[in-house]
């Protein structure tokens, strides 16, 4: 994956853009204060994503989601587990700290989310930068980030050794969530959303 410094400007812009319509619209939903920022976007060496990735021992709650059209991508969006635990009390309107235990309360939760950012960022690349993309249904997954991590490559098929990662912040009533959140384009798609932006990868 080669990118340019002025095509990373315009990524850059590209998934801000996306984040920020996500974020309006989850605290919409949960009616408080919910907040999904973008720290940064850059390009990571896949063998040693996969390494950080499977030295996090704790259990996640995922969703992955693909997207369909003239631009291909998965998202893989994953938390720990008491992050998916203050979500779902969140969601369900209840006290912090009512959720003890992952459910299909949980489950739903998370795949809600998963429809909220697969939904935006999909509206975002469509609508600013000419692409045709559908997101599938979401499936949630409760695991390790290894494993998940390991999916998502192996679903993508990635045939390079590089990996286009956003950096995100989670926060929710001023509490930071920690959170992964990968947007994995095909190298063909890639490019597409570039030449469409009238940048050249």
């Amino acid at each position: 994956m080669n990118i340019t410094q002025d095509s990373m400007k315009i990524v850059q812009i590209m998934f801000r853009l996306c984040i920020d319509r996500a974020s309006r619209a989850l605290s919409k939903t949960l009616k408080t204060g919910a907040k999904i920022s973008l720290s940064r976007v850059y390009i990571v060496d896949l063998s040693e994503t996969t390494a950080m990735m499977n030295d996090d021992l704790r259990e996640m709650t995922g969703v992955m989601v693909d997207f369909k059209g003239n631009v291909s991508c998965k998202l893989l969006f994953m938390l720990p587990m008491e992050g998916s635990l203050i979500l779902t009390d969140l969601f369900l309107r209840q006290p912090a700290g009512t959720t003890k235990e992952y459910n299909e309360f949980t489950e739903s939760v998370i795949q809600e989310l998963g429809n909220i950012l697969a939904s935006h960022i999909s509206n975002a690349l469509v609508s600013d930068f000419n692409a045709t993309l559908v997101p599938q249904p979401p499936h949630v997954h409760n695991d390790y980030a290894g494993v998940m991590f390991s999916n998502l490559v192996l679903e993508q098929g990635m045939m390079d050794d590089k990996l286009l990662l956003m950096e995100t912040k989670f926060e929710i009533c001023k509490t930071e969530l920690e959170c992964y959140l990968f947007l994995v384009p095909g190298l063909d798609s890639f490019a597409k959303l570039l030449d469409n932006s009238g940048v050249k990868s």
